[in-house]
């Protein structure tokens, strides 16, 4: 990857998060990375340090977590300001398909702050598809 990103891995799964942190520091040496295992801590992370222009932050988040689910995320998400929100981009990593669960799958596209939707495990093919469009 040309170009710097910082990730925000949000999943409830301690492994998920373990795998998905180590492949993308493979893949990025150069930008941050942090992960979280309950949503409403990486919520007040990003409320109370909002990042900067010059290096977009990508958001991995998986739907299925107790406490705060990834659709509660993105309900508290798009009460950002603006400016806040237009400096994330939000990519739902889950092993939902529209094959295997079609109501999730189109409910969560209603959202105008998810980017895409990708399917664990996350790989390189996916990972560069979707910054491709970012």
């Amino acid at each position: 990857m040309n170009k710097k990103f910082s990730f925000i891995i949000i999943d409830d799964s301690e492994l998920d998060c373990f795998v998905t942190q180590k492949f993308l520091e493979r893949s990025n040496e150069n930008g941050t990375i942090k992960a979280f295992q309950n949503a409403k801590h990486a919520l007040e992370m990003i409320r109370e340090n909002p990042i900067e222009d010059n290096c977009p932050t990508i958001i991995f988040l998986d739907l299925q977590m107790p406490f705060m689910n990834g659709f509660d995320f993105i309900e508290e998400f798009e009460k950002f300001a603006a400016e806040i929100q237009k400096n994330y981009k939000i990519a739902i990593l889950t092993i939902l398909s529209p094959a295997n669960n079609p109501t999730d799958v189109s409910k969560i596209l209603t959202y105008k702050a998810v980017n895409s939707i990708i399917e664990k495990p996350l790989t390189k093919e996916k990972l560069l598809s979707f910054l491709i469009q970012v």
